[in-house]
C-alpha cells in the first residue's frame, strides 16, 4: 500500500519544467559526490580530477549529467550490465562493489570502480558510481600500466565485480588481500574509501530528491532524460551526409620499444539516423599491453561522437542507442583474455583522433583536431622512513586547431572532462621530487588559420632512489587538418645540462633513477586547421607578443613578418612574402 505522502507525488502531473529542474538536482548530486571524493581521496591522481561520479536508475542505465568526461559515462555504461548479470536480484542497503576488470567493463586494472545501489521506502531505485586511477595494483610493473606486459596476470590484482561491503559492514579479509598486493596501500585504501564516501553522499541526497518528488516523477524523469538524448543523437546524425568515412593511422610502437605498423582503422557509415563505427581492419590483438578492451573502444567512440551534439544533451544510454561499434574479436581493440591490456593509453589517445579524423572527413566544417594528452610520469620508491611511495603525475598538451578558432594550450582534448595537472606544490610536498620546468615550448603548436596547442614541457628532479616509467602517448606527429601543418614532437632527456642522454622514442620507458637524476619531458603539440599562410597576422604577432611563436617561426610558418625592436607586423614585407608563396605554390 503507498501511503498518502507517496500517492501524493505519484499522482502530481509529470511536465517539462519538472524534469529541467530534475536534471540539474541529478547534476548537483553528481557534484556533489565528485566534491567528496576529490576532496577525501588520499593520491594526487584524484585530486586533479582523474575520477568520474555518475548517477544511474535503478536499471542500471547511466543518466548524465555526471562529474565524468563522455567517454567516461561511456565506460559506465559498458560496466552496468556486467554487474546487473553477477549481482541483479541480490542487493541489500549497505552493499558496495568494487570493481577493475577489464574484460568485465573497466578499462584496464588501474582504473577502480565502485558501484553502490540506493535504495528508497524499501526499495531499490538508483546506483551510485564512480571510479579513479590508482597509482599501484600490483604486478610486474609499478603502476600497473606499462605496455611491457604479456599477459593480464602480469599486471596485478584482478577484482571480479566482487562486495567491498555487505549491508554496511566491511569485507576487511578481501581488503587485507588486496593491500598485501599494491605498492601504496595508504593511497590504495584512501581512494577507495573515498569514492565510497562520494557514493554514500550521493544516495542521501538521491533520497532527498525521492522524498521532494517521489519515485513516479524520478522514474518518468529517467525515461525522459534517455529518450531525450536518443532523439538528439538521431538528429545530429541525420545531418551528417549518408555514406561511408574512412580514416586509418598506423601505430609506430608495438610495446616493447620496437618500430612497428600497427593499423588502427575504422570506417564510419551514416545512414540515416544510425552510424556505424568498424574497426575491422585494426591490427590484431599484440603480446604486448597495447590491447585496448572492447568495452574502452565503445567509450572512447561514444566521447568523441559527442561533439556533434549540442552541449546540453547528456551521454547516457539513450546517447548510444543510435551508434553500432564493430571491432572483431581478437584484434587490438577487442582483445582476448588473458591479453594485457594496462599499457592502452596511447592506443587510447591515437583511437579518439582516429574517430575525429574520419569524422572530420563528414562535417570538415565542425570536427576539430581533439588534442594530445596521456603522457604520464610514475615514480615509485621509499621514503627516508621506510614508507611506501607512488605518484602519478599526468601532462597534457592542449587542444588541435578548430574550424573557426585556435586550439586551448596546456588542457586534457576534446571530450576528456575535467583532468588537470598536479600542481607542482602538492608532488613537492608529499613526494620526494622536484617540479625543476614546467611551461610551454615556442614554435612547437601545429602551424595553420586556427594553430595547434603547444608543446608543453615538465621536468622532474628525484630525491630518492626509485623506479621511474615514462609513457610517452605519441611518437610521430600530430598532423593537421585542411591544410594545417604538425605539431612538434615529442621528447625524453636523462639528466640534460649534465648527460644530455636523449631516451628512446617509445611508449614505456622504465628508468631506475637515483637522487639528483631529472627528466626532461616534452609532450607533442597538437596539428593546426586550415592554411597556416591565412592566418590573420594580427593573431600571428599576438602569439609572438605571447612567446607562443618565435619571430623567426611567425616568418617560417606564417609568413608573417614581425619587426623584432617594435614587435609590430611589417606589412609590406609580410605581403611581399605570402604574395611568393602563392606565386611559388601555383600549378
Amino acid at each position: 500500500m503507498l501511503g498518502d505522502k507517496e500517492g501524493e507525488h505519484m499522482a502530481r502531473a509529470f511536465d517539462p519544467i519538472l524534469v529541467e529542474v530534475m536534471k540539474n538536482e541529478l547534476a548537483a548530486i553528481a557534484e556533489e559526490m565528485a566534491i567528496a571524493v576529490c576532496k577525501t581521496g588520499r593520491s594526487a591522481m584524484v585530486r586533479i580530477g582523474d575520477f568520474a561520479a555518475a548517477v544511474s536508475d535503478g536499471q542500471g542505465r547511466l543518466l548524465g549529467p555526471g562529474y565524468a568526461a563522455p567517454f567516461q559515462i561511456g565506460n559506465f555504461i559498458e560496466l552496468m550490465p556486467h554487474v546487473l548479470r553477477k549481482w541483479g536480484g541480490r542487493w541489500k542497503p549497505g552493499d558496495v562493489v568494487v570493481v577493475n576488470d577489464p574484460y568485465a567493463g573497466m578499462g584496464h586494472l588501474p582504473d577502480t570502480a565502485v558501484v553502490v545501489p540506493v535504495f528508497w521506502q524499501g526499495e531499490l531505485v538508483a546506483f551510485n558510481l564512480s571510479y579513479s586511477h590508482h597509482t599501484d595494483v600490483g604486478g610486474r610493473f609499478p603502476g600497473g600500466f606499462s605496455s611491457q606486459c604479456r599477459e593480464s596476470f602480469e599486471e596485478g590484482l584482478r577484482l571480479p565485480i566482487v562486495k567491498i561491503y555487505e549491508e554496511g559492514k566491511r569485507n576487511d579479509d578481501l581488503l587485507d588481500t588486496v593491500l598485501a598486493n599494491v605498492r601504496a596501500p595508504d593511497e590504495w585504501v584512501g581512494d577507495l574509501e573515498a569514492k565510497v564516501a562520494g557514493c554514500w553522499r550521493g544516495g542521501r541526497q538521491l533520497g532527498a530528491l525521492l522524498d521532494k518528488y517521489g519515485v513516479e516523477a524520478f522514474a518518468a524523469c529517467c525515461d525522459y532524460l534517455i529518450d531525450y538524448a536518443e532523439r538528439e543523437v538521431r538528429a545530429a546524425i541525420r545531418a551528417i551526409p549518408d555514406g561511408e568515412y574512412v580514416h586509418e593511422e598506423l601505430f609506430e610502437d608495438d610495446g616493447f620499444g620496437n618500430e612497428a605498423a600497427l593499423p588502427l582503422r575504422l570506417a564510419i557509415t551514416v545512414a540515416g539516423e544510425t552510424l556505424t563505427a568498424d574497426f575491422t581492419g585494426t591490427a590484431p590483438q599484440q603480446q604486448s599491453a597495447l590491447n585496448n578492451p572492447l568495452s574502452l573502444t565503445k567509450a572512447m567512440v561514444y566521447g568523441a561522437l559527442k561533439v556533434i551534439t549540442s552541449p546540453e544533451v547528456p551521454v547516457n544510454n539513450g546517447f548510444v542507442r543510435p551508434i553500432r561499434v564493430i571491432a572483431p574479436p581478437g584484434c587490438l581493440l577487442n582483445p582476448l583474455f588473458p591479453a594485457a591490456v594496462g599499457g592502452r593509453g596511447p592506443v587510447v589517445i591515437r583511437l579518439f583522433d582516429v574517430v575525429f579524423r574520419a569524422l572530420a572527413k563528414a562535417l570538415p566544417e565542425r570536427v576539430p583536431i581533439p588534442g594530445e594528452a596521456g603522457d604520464v610520469l610514475h615514480y615509485t620508491g621509499q621514503m627516508e622512513d621506510g614508507r611506501p611511495f607512488a605518484v602519478m603525475d599526468l601532462v597534457f598538451g592542449g587542444w588541435g586547431g578548430r574550424p573557426s578558432k585556435d586550439g586551448i594550450d596546456g588542457v586534457a582534448p576534446m571530450g576528456f572532462g575535467s583532468y588537470g595537472a598536479v600542481p607542482a606544490e602538492v608532488l613537492e610536498r608529499e613526494y620526494p621530487l622536484v617540479v625543476e620546468r614546467f611551461g610551454y615550448l615556442p614554435d612547437s603548436g601545429g602551424p595553420g588559420r586556427s594553430r595547434g596547442s603547444l608543446s608543453v614541457v615538465r621536468q622532474w628532479r628525484f630525491l630518492r632512489p626509485g623506479h621511474v616509467m615514462v609513457r610517452t602517448c605519441r611518437l610521430n606527429h600530430s598532423e593537421g587538418l585542411a591544410g594545417g601543418q604538425p605539431g612538434g614532437l615529442s621528447l625524453n632527456i636523462l639528466n640534460p645540462g649534465r648527460d644530455d642522454i636523449i631516451l628512446p622514442r617509445q611508449t614505456h620507458m622504465h628508468l631506475e633513477v637515483q637522487p639528483g637524476d631529472t627528466i626532461y619531458h616534452v609532450i607533442s603539440g597538437s596539428g593546426g586547421h586550415g592554411n597556416p599562410w591565412t592566418r590573420a597576422p594580427e593573431l600571428v604577432l599576438a602569439d609572438v607578443r605571447g612567446e607562443k611563436v618565435t619571430i623567426d617561426g611567425a616568418r617560417e610558418q606564417y609568413g608573417v613578418v614581425i619587426e623584432p625592436h617594435s614587435l609590430a607586423v611589417d606589412w609590406a614585407q609580410t605581403e611581399q612574402l605570402r604574395r611568393s608563396r602563392r606565386i611559388a605554390t601555383r600549378p
